[in-house]
């Protein structure tokens, strides 16, 4: 790991759900890079395995497996954290699934239930039981990683969609609940970012080409650039900001 010139999480410690792969790996990498230390999480100890051996920072980052949207296994993951961490300075809920990709008319109920479990009870049941912790201890800054489909629906994901849209007004919601216990709840909103979950869209010649087409940048994002802007939020470069939606989509937001 490469220190960052930035150091402006030194003596800090950060809790990552979905902290494995994709945005959620970027940001542990990123964190760390800035002085942090760090808990990933994730469901499947073997990919929890191989993040630990890729972000090869020894002492200063752990992996605890636990579902994030169980709440027994939520509170058992917020405990063995904040023993590891001393403290949970920051907190980015980073854990989610696609959708099925297909017609309301056609979408199983439990798939409904499982997205909506993933994307948005999940990370409320993690973000009430690090607040919980943060507010007796002073403070502290959450990011939640939601989505543009949470600002704009896509056809064929209404449970990602509504997930998404959800995980906004709860980030909101978040921000002007904790603010008295000095708290700051912001999110960001990724575009089509080069991830384990979208891979399969980028590698399909007309899905991807299409998806490509829609973004002004003319490209995917990388997870780095996602993480980037994550940083940001939870840093004291953002000691002024809450409840705000921070877009990473190459533009394409701006065409719609």
């Amino acid at each position: 790991m490469v220190p960052s010139p930035l150091q402006r999480f030194a003596g800090r410690g950060a809790l990552i759900t979905g902290g494995s792969s994709g945005i959620g790996k970027a940001t542990a990498a990123r964190l760390l890079a800035e002085g942090a230390r760090v808990v990933i999480n994730g469901r499947d100890q073997a990919r929890i395995d191989g993040a630990l051996a890729e972000l090869a920072s020894p002492g200063l980052v752990c992996g605890i497996a636990a579902d994030a949207a169980d709440e027994p296994e939520v509170a058992r993951l917020v405990a063995e954290a904040s023993a590891w961490l001393g403290r949970v300075d920051v907190l980015v809920c980073s854990m989610g699934m696609d959708g099925a990709g297909s017609s309301v008319l056609d979408l199983p109920s439990d798939m409904w239930r499982r997205v909506l479990a993933v994307n948005l009870i999940g990370p409320f049941l993690v973000a009430q039981a690090v607040a919980r912790h943060m507010a007796q201890a002073g403070g502290g800054a959450i990011v939640t990683v939601s989505s543009l489909n949470g600002l704009a629906a896509e056809p064929h994901f209404a449970e990602y969609n509504t997930a998404k849209g959800g995980l906004v007004m709860l980030t909101r919601s978040l921000a002007v609940d904790l603010v008295e216990h000095g708290i700051r709840v912001n999110a960001v909103c990724p575009g089509y970012i080069l991830t384990p979950m979208t891979e399969p869209y980028a590698a399909d010649p007309q899905t991807g080409g299409a998806i490509r087409a829609a973004i002004p940048m003319g490209r995917f994002g990388d997870p780095a650039e996602v993480a980037a802007a994550i940083a940001f939020l939870a840093s004291s470069d953002a000691s002024y900001i809450t409840g705000e939606l921070l877009v990473v989509d190459g533009g394409r937001l701006a065409r719609q």
